[in-house]
């Protein structure tokens, strides 16, 4: 087991809040820098686009099996170690991907991609929960959401950038050149734990015993399953919005990046809102539910609108997605925080279950927004209402009566 640590200080908690934003900056670097090319993809692999897009969901399973694994071993092993097997896997996928020939070889190397990315990510949340308990948590959570905003607002148009010098293929070489810096950098300064258990024949039962109590803990799974349907409204919009914006709007790959930035923009601003409203003392769940009410307003504009129009003014659209994706600033901290602070003894199982449940349903309603794919903006629309509803329904059938206590008093 990792040892409990000392009090961290700022400039610690400076350095940490770095190290892994740089390493959880591995999952959105994987998926929206090779957005733009996903057309390019279709055409060079001679496959149907939405073939190439379903990549994107089977990438989400593939994340959710390493979280499993990574999450309950680094309780045993400690992080750093299943963080570097993580990274070592993760560049074995993407050696594959510089060389894939069709687009059956891309699906099966992107989950291979995948597995080795959800076991290296899977520690992050295990290693805030580690050092930090309730609002403490949720700031450094938020911490490392500041410091990450820069990755998603620059990928796309990092990823328009290497197609145009290299092709589609340099923007995988990209990601093979980061997984090695950053195994190099958690080699480097991630404290070794200072001992490490032993994985025997009782491992099984120790596994399993670790997520029935994390599933058992029933105030807790509200707070997983908002996050993670919120987390699919999102992703439901990923899915199709190369189809919605390129193929739909006439937008080119260096306008799309752009238009995707607008996204980031605001989820960096709603993300200063929740490290201000913190550090003044706000609970996370009020902040919690002021994203809550913002992303279902804003889902319910833009079906309304597309369902209206069928395919409204480019600036209505996009400005909805805009306060509906941004809402992750206001959403991710604060659930995460609210669900971990019921786990102190299965912080990485928990962090795991937490990650596997948003990257399952993230990658079914990702995909089920392919299968309904019918040539119109109209099922990217539905499928982010319908997942946001969802997890407001769960949330509150699952952790209404913890909410009511919260409201009054701390975790």
């Amino acid at each position: 087991m990792n040892a409990s640590p000392s009090k961290p200080t700022a400039a610690d908690d400076k350095k940490m809040a770095a190290m892994l934003a740089m390493l959880v900056a591995l999952m959105p670097l994987s998926i929206d820098t090779y957005l733009p090319a996903i057309p390019a993809m279709a055409h060079d692999l001679n496959a149907d686009i939405h073939r190439i897009e379903q990549s994107l969901s089977l990438f989400l399973f593939g994340v959710a099996a390493g979280q499993v694994f990574g999450g309950t071993v680094s309780d045993i092993k400690g992080r750093r170690p299943v963080a570097l097997a993580g990274l070592v896997v993760y560049a074995a996928g993407v050696l594959g991907l510089l060389l894939v020939q069709t687009g059956s070889q891309l699906l099966v190397l992107r989950v291979v991609q995948a597995f080795g990315a959800g076991m290296t990510v899977v520690i992050v949340g295990a290693t805030v929960r580690d050092r930090y308990q309730g609002r403490e948590a949720a700031q450094m959570f938020a911490l490392i959401g500041i410091i990450l905003m820069s990755v998603p607002l620059l990928a796309p148009a990092l990823g328009a950038l290497l197609q145009s010098l290299g092709g589609w293929r340099l923007v995988f070489g990209f990601l093979m050149l980061y997984a090695a810096g950053i195994g190099w950098l958690l080699w480097r300064k991630m404290p070794k734990p200072e001992s490490v258990g032993c994985i025997g024949r009782g491992v099984f039962a120790d596994v399993v015993g670790r997520y029935r109590r994390v599933l058992g803990t029933r105030p807790a799974l509200g707070y997983l399953f908002f996050q993670a349907f919120s987390f699919s409204s999102m992703f439901s919009f990923l899915t199709e919005s190369p189809f919605v914006y390129m193929k739909l709007y006439g937008v080119s790959t260096h306008d799309y990046g752009w238009l995707f930035a607008l996204n980031v923009v605001t989820m960096a601003s709603f993300n200063r809102i929740t490290a201000w409203r913190l550090k003044s003392g706000t609970h996370p769940q009020q902040i919690l539910k002021a994203g809550i009410l913002v992303q279902f307003a804003a889902n319910l504009v833009l079906l309304l609108s597309v369902a209206v129009l069928e395919l409204p003014p480019l600036w209505m659209l996009a400005a909805c997605v805009m306060f509906s994706v941004g809402t992750q600033g206001l959403v991710t901290a604060n659930t995460q925080a609210c669900f971990m602070g019921y786990f102190s003894k299965e912080s990485g199982s928990a962090n795991a279950v937490l990650g596997v449940s948003q990257s399952v349903i993230g990658a079914s309603m990702g995909l089920l927004a392919t299968w309904l794919h019918n040539g119109s903006a109209i099922v990217m629309a539905c499928m982010m209402f319908v997942s946001t509803t969802l997890g407001i329904m769960l949330l509150w059938l699952f952790s209404h009566q913890a909410w009511a206590l919260n409201s009054v008093r701390e975790p």
